[in-house]
């Protein structure tokens, strides 16, 4: 048989699963005040399918609008018509999609991929209603009215709070599980696919009845009544995950009314305020300051606890030039003495003692990588983590901008805009259109570039106590697991004795790093100047030092240093060679793996010398973070 080719979309209640997206997507076409909508979730998990699918609960005159991928500012906003401007020289405009979408749904899938600035007008404009165009000689407000859909994996990058903050609901879908239910959608696909317009009409009854309901949800959504007592826990809800300003406040309420109207009651109880904070707060939660501290690990076994107290005594012996150091506010003349003592002594390590540790748990990473970058011309984004604004001729047609540089790289259809409101006055001599100087426009591109992070590792003997180094490598495997995601290259370096050893070269292949991270090696002093200074090397010579990279060293480290390069001062040492790199064009990020008490804050001094971003360890688990939210909202007393 034939597989029919179907020009109808996939009926809305043949939807197997995601039950709240269906939920949000439902007091979207109910509520006009419900203007956003955000679809958060992996691939395969409908979220296309089931924006697409609405267009079976819409009548006649409404429409789905949806935004290319790589749409420009002039087809999203409007640009003036060229021809009656050539012809006349008459300056009408050519309507964008943002205004033929008036009244109508707008769809953007992807919307993470999409450039900033886009999603920036974009949302701008679903909350105020208007946008004003300017073009070449004129200036208009446009107004228009529409419910903005929008769908994102992300898996292939984030979007920034501000933006997350404009859309009213923001659901999370993730892949359905039950087996019975991944069977029904089988037999639903292939029925869609095979048998078409019949599958449509067995559908056709509950659809009419979703419809119907709808449409008296509609009627009914100005009289439901939301009590003095709801407002207050939404507000104290509200406050509790720190959301800032009172968008969400305001989407909460408004979203439980619209889950009463549609459930057929006319006053809100308390699975409405439930549903509607999880639909509307959760993506504005704040920082979580009031979170609970991780757990401590659980203590090792009496015989490890020996071994441990033992190479902790190793330890400190060998470390005795920081407590040293410690020790200068006190007494600096015995600071002094040791100094000229130690200089007159050559460095002579210890052996290495090995052991090898397990591999902690994993989580989900923050974006720890994603601030503002030093290069002035790059715009950071994650997920194929960054685009930048091509300096010559390569790259994606993004905008246009007056003749500045590229001077070879003209933006034809901007320059004949600019030039078109000015035919009727200008001498032609036998031209079709005669374009000036001031006229011409040159082409903004804009592409990717690739990322290379290497991890660099503190493996010295220090990170073997209290199972540290297990909590670091689950951290590490977290962070190769986000790099591989987002088709970063990734190397794998460590430190320890009194040298710094490259376990792998930068390579796309996570499975390589994994194998790497599961036998590192613990034991032996802290070479930590030792080995910002080979990492910096691998990046800025031979074949890894590329200018069209952006380059990232990541190093897991307490701050703890104790092997000197030149017989001076490890500690002195290692900050001047920090403060030397702080300007390179190499990014670094600083994780502090330091625990327990005091906290002596080594690993954040030298984050202030190399002008590093900072994060403790357990600040890069987001899980933690959406954990919180839901407890917050679920085990509330509310």
């Amino acid at each position: 048989m034939l597989r029919r080719l179907m020009t109808v979309m996939y009926p809305f209640v043949a939807v197997t699963g995601q039950e709240n997206a269906k939920k949000a997507l439902l007091c979207a076409l109910t509520s006009e005040d419900i203007s956003s909508v955000l679809i958060i979730g992996g691939c395969g998990t409908a979220k296309s399918t089931l924006v697409r699918s609405i267009e079976s609960l819409l009548d006649d005159k409404t429409k789905i609008f949806t935004i290319p991928q790589n749409i420009t500012y002039d087809r999203l906003l409007g640009m003036i018509d060229l021809e009656k401007a050539v012809i006349d020289g008459t300056i009408q405009i050519i309507p964008g999609i943002l205004a033929e979408g008036d009244n109508q749904i707008v769809y953007a899938d992807n919307i993470n991929l999409m450039d900033p600035g886009l999603v920036k007008n974009i949302l701008n404009i679903v909350e105020t209603g208007y946008y004003i165009l300017e073009r070449e000689g004129l200036s208009k407000q446009i107004r228009t009215r529409f419910t903005f859909l929008a769908t994102m994996d992300p898996k292939e990058g984030e979007i920034s709070m501000s933006q997350l903050d404009h859309f009213d609901l923001c659901i999370r879908v993730d892949p359905i599980e039950e087996s019975e239910l991944r069977a029904e959608i089988i037999r639903r696909n292939f029925q869609f696919e095979f048998e078409g317009e019949d599958f449509i009409l067995n559908y056709g009854p509950q659809t009419e009845s979703l419809k119907q309901n709808i449409h008296s949800a509609k009627d009914r959504l100005p009289s439901i009544i939301l009590s003095d007592n709801f407002s207050e826990i939404i507000s104290s809800l509200c406050v509790k995950l720190r959301v800032s300003g009172q968008r969400g406040d305001i989407a909460a309420a408004r979203t439980a009314k619209v889950l009463a109207a549609l459930d057929g009651r006319d006053s809100v109880i308390l699975d409405d305020i439930k549903l509607a904070a999880l639909f509307t707060l959760e993506h504005r939660r704040g920082d979580t300051e009031d979170q609970p501290p991780l757990p401590p690990p659980p203590p090792p076994p009496q015989n490890e606890r020996k071994d441990d107290d033992k190479k902790d005594q190793k330890n400190d012996s060998e470390s005795s030039e920081k407590n040293d150091s410690q020790d200068l506010k006190s007494n600096p003349q015995q600071n002094n003495e040791k100094e000229t003592e130690k200089d007159e002594k050559p460095f002579n390590p210890p052996p290495l003692e090995d052991q090898i540790s397990d591999v902690g748990a994993t989580f989900a990473v923050i974006r720890y990588l994603d601030e503002k970058s030093r290069q002035t011309t790059q715009k950071q984004k994650s997920g194929r983590r960054t685009r930048v604004i091509s300096s010559d001729s390569s790259g994606h047609y993004h905008t246009y901008r007056i003749l500045s540089k590229n001077r070879n790289d003209i933006a034809l259809d901007a320059t004949l805009r600019a030039a078109a409101p000015y035919q009727i006055t200008r001498e032609r001599k036998g031209l079709a259109i005669s374009v000036k100087k001031t006229d011409l426009r040159e082409k903004v591109r804009e592409k990717k570039v690739a990322n290379t992070i290497l991890f660099l590792v503190d493996a010295s003997g220090s990170m073997g106590a209290n199972q540290r180094m297990v909590a670091v490598k689950g951290a590490i495997l977290s962070l190769l697991t986000d790099a591989y995601q987002k088709r970063d290259r990734i190397g794998l370096m460590i430190f320890r004795g009194t040298e710094a050893e490259l376990l792998l070269p930068p390579t796309r292949s996570s499975d390589l790093a994994v194998k790497m991270l599961r036998t590192i090696p613990t034991g032996g002093m802290t070479p930590l100047t030792t080995g910002i200074t080979e990492a910096y090397n691998l990046f800025t010579r031979g074949k890894f030092a590329m200018a069209d990279e952006n380059k990232s060293i990541v190093i897991l480290t307490d701050g703890r240093v104790n092997v000197p390069v030149n017989n001076g001062s490890p500690s002195e040492e290692l900050s001047r060679v920090a403060r030397d790199l702080a300007e390179s064009r190499v990014k670094f990020v600083v994780i502090d793996t330091e625990s327990g008490f005091p906290h002596l804050g080594r690993a954040l001094q030298l984050a202030g010398d190399l002008n590093a971003s900072y994060y403790r360890l357990e600040e890069l688990d987001s899980n933690q973070i959406a954990h919180y939210v839901h407890n917050s909202i679920y085990q509330t007393n509310l």
